[in-house]
């Protein structure tokens, strides 16, 4: 298996059957009767599992602390919210089951850091074990947010401000 959590080798027996190690299955979730897509081109195969969950993105809320003219909120005719605690709770509960736990993004049309549960819901997708994400304009951000983030074990915060004028 070569040094990178993302590649290895498999080895193919003498009945041209891949043989895919037992700890790169688990990562991937691979179980006994799953079916696997090869993609190929000039070059490489690439194999990809059909039957995982890779990534979950979770809108916490459409409501944003920004009223920018370039957002599409502004033609939008859906009602504004937030995710209420049953909702998540049911997200998460049914996140126990999958194996293994997918990434969890959270991000959308609203700005996650305006719910005022947000740390708490990372909080709570960090302990299923995967990696969690969110999406900010980063204008609520303050130096203990931003720590409790760090200290939550959040994996990637991606700053995105589209603004028409400075």
């Amino acid at each position: 298996m070569a040094n990178s959590e993302n590649s290895g080798y498999l080895a193919i027996d003498e009945y041209g059957r891949l043989i895919i190690p037992k700890e790169m299955l688990a990562r991937y979730g691979v179980k006994p009767g799953d079916k696997i897509r090869l993609s190929q081109n000039q070059n490489s195969l690439q194999l990809q599992s059909a039957s995982r969950l890779a990534k979950l993105y979770i809108e916490p809320t459409n409501l944003c602390n920004l009223d920018c003219r370039t957002c599409i909120r502004n033609v939008w005719t859906e009602p504004m919210g937030r995710m209420s605690e049953d909702v998540f709770a049911k997200i998460i509960e049914g996140l126990k089951t999958v194996s293994p736990p997918p990434k969890i993004f959270f991000g959308g049309f609203g700005e996650p850091l305006f719910h005022p549960d947000i740390l708490d819901m990372v909080r709570r997708a960090k302990a299923l074990g995967g990696e969690v994400e969110m999406i900010s304009n980063a204008t609520l951000l303050t130096k203990e947010i931003s720590q409790e983030l760090v200290k939550l074990g959040l994996n990637m915060l991606w700053v995105s401000l589209d603004v028409a004028t400075p």
